[in-house]
């Protein structure tokens, strides 16, 4: 909002006034090839003159540059958080990062000195070193995927690497190699670009998702690639798993209602409310069932760690081959939990009505719940919101399974005297490993589970009406609807106008947790949108040209695979 004061002796100031939109960078890139010679001429120091000299001052620039970013690798890369995590063993001096500044100022000795052969060994020389840094760049990541991560390592490992970029750019420049106008031009660019980034609010909240994201993401992608189906075996056991999670849900339905019909205060609904669903995921995960609804949270992250390989022969194909397994398990899934969620319900209405004499609801109650759950009403908004709580309850389990990692909390447990000399050491040991196996999988289903039950009661006490709508919960409601008000109900525009709204309900679901899983997966490993667009393409043209793959799972994986697809 205020006005700048003029730093017209800071090239940087100048830069950024120069340029003043991201604008710019289309018209730079529709520049003429002689324009960009000309631009190209301003690099190569050869003029006369008082501009002469003004040219040579910017080469003494890019010289500062260079020292001044291989200052900023050496201290980064020689920080302790950062070392414990590339090579701990190693001294100080050993480390390629305490060389690279060393290696800049001989360059800058021997550009002045001017033996071509001379600075042709020492430029071979300084890029060995910038590769050595790069491959304790790559340690350090290694690190992070087994140990867990810190936002602020993965910035400063994203910060190393972005410097070493830019000083090969500089040296390019500064030694005469890049003859190639284009390539000076998408220099500009990139500096225009990060000029305007730096002043951008989106820019660094997108940033920032991305650091949070990265190791979130790739940890949940591990257990994600588990709901994935290939072949007709693994379909039928998704369907029986399916059908195992739909007869608990009708439980949870049933206690879903039976809570609401309590006299009790709002905040104390929401509460035993989210306890119901918390024990009852927690039981299904326990006995190795599944829901429909939380499996695309987690399968998204498996797809987008598999388009970091497009570039590999046949990836495209291998990747689209896995998106018809994930959109048929996902098919499994559903099938499975509403063909058990339906009879279970109806039996325990007929239970209830053969103790009691009386129906589960009134007959009001019952009209109320269809009329809640029409298509025609709210149903698809709360079916989208439902879907952003299954897809941060995710986010909430990657992140507190990284915690654990990254705080060492398993071997913090398993080093632990008292616990020790209270279990044994064969049982700790057991009791850490299943620690570490469920922790993600117990904290997932109990925030889930306080999601589903209390947000709606926090946002009901700010006036904001928005409910849960869970596709195989609701399917479980509407079905003691349904039964209570008898075989007739089955005629009745109601009936049949809240079975369509949880068939939106449960497109909402998947969708959009899989839409938002997706995508934070897809900034978090930063892979462009022209990617994407074509192998959406590949899927339809799959599906034009086989669309039972869709549906029907085949016997084995290689019948699954397309055309030259190795698996």
């Amino acid at each position: 909002v205020l006005p700048r004061p003029p730093h017209e002796r800071d090239l940087g100031e100048v830069f950024a006034r120069l340029f003043s939109s991201e604008h710019d960078i289309r018209w730079l890139e529709r520049l003429e090839g002689s324009v960009l010679s000309e631009i190209w001429k301003l690099f190569q120091y050869e003029e006369s003159g008082d501009e002469g000299r003004a040219w040579a001052e910017l080469r003494v620039d890019i010289e500062d540059s260079l020292l001044f970013l291989t200052g900023q690798i050496r201290a980064f890369g020689l920080a302790p958080k950062l070392r414990v995590r590339m090579n701990p063993m190693a001294r100080l001096r050993d480390l390629p990062f305490f060389e690279v500044t060393f290696h800049a100022q001989l360059l800058i000795k021997e550009l002045r000195r001017g033996d071509p052969g001379t600075i042709a060994d020492v430029v071979a020389s300084f890029a060995r070193v910038l590769e050595s840094c790069r491959a304790q760049l790559r340690a350090a990541h290694e690190h992070l995927d087994e140990f867990g991560v810190s936002i602020a390592i993965v910035y400063q490992l994203e910060r190393i690497e972005l410097i070493i970029r830019r000083v090969e750019t500089l040296l390019e420049i500064l030694i005469g190699r890049t003859h190639e106008p284009a390539k000076i031009v998408r220099f500009l660019c990139s500096l225009i670009l990060e000029t305007h980034q730096r002043k951008s609010i989106g820019a660094l909240c997108t940033e920032n998702l991305s650091l949070i994201s990265m190791k979130i993401a790739e940890r949940s992608a591990e257990a994600g690639d588990h709901y994935i189906t290939r072949t007709r075996k693994e379909y039928s056991a998704m369907f029986r798993k399916a059908a195992g999670g739909g007869t608990f849900t009708s439980i949870t339905a049933f206690l879903k209602l039976l809570i609401e019909s309590l006299q009790i205060p709002y905040f104390l609904v929401g509460l035993f409310s989210s306890i119901n669903y918390a024990l009852s995921f927690l039981a299904i995960y326990g006995l190795g069932f599944t829901l429909a609804t939380k499996q695309p949270a987690m399968t998204a992250n498996a797809l987008a760690a598999k388009m970091n390989e497009l570039d590999a022969p046949g990836a495209r194909e291998s990747l689209v081959d896995e998106i018809v397994n994930l959109i048929r398990s996902q098919g499994a899934a559903i099938l499975g939990n509403i063909s058990l969620v339906v009879p279970c319900v109806v039996a325990i209405e007929a239970a209830l009505y053969f103790m009691r004499g009386t129906p589960l609801l009134t007959h009001e109650g019952a009209l109320e719940i269809l009329g809640k759950h029409s298509i025609l009403g709210l149903s698809l908004v709360h079916g989208a919101y439902t879907g952003v709580l299954l897809w941060f309850s995710s986010i909430v389990a990657g992140w507190v399974d990284n915690w654990s990692v990254y705080r060492e909390l398993p071997q913090a447990i398993a080093s632990s005297r008292r616990l020790k000399s209270f279990l044994g050491p064969t049982r700790l040991k057991r009791w850490v490993e299943r620690y570490q196996t469920n922790l993600a999988g117990i904290v997932g289903n109990v925030a889930l589970g306080f999601l589903l039950g209390m947000t709606p009661k926090i946002l009901g006490f700010f006036g904001i009406p928005l409910d849960v709508r869970h596709v195989t919960l609701s399917t479980g409601v509407v079905g003691f609807a349904a039964s209570s008000l008898g075989l007739e109900s089955l005629q009745t525009p109601d009936f049949w106008l809240a079975v369509l709204g949880i068939f939106g309900i449960g497109v909402m679901n998947l969708g959009v947790s899989f839409f938002l899983a997706l995508l934070v997966s897809l900034k978090a490993r930063r892979i462009r949108a022209p990617m994407r667009g074509e192998v959406y393409a590949d899927v339809i043209a799959r599906f034009k040209r086989k669309p039972t793959s869709f549906f029907l799972a085949p016997k084995d994986s290689t019948a699954a695979a397309g055309p030259g697809t190795k698996h």
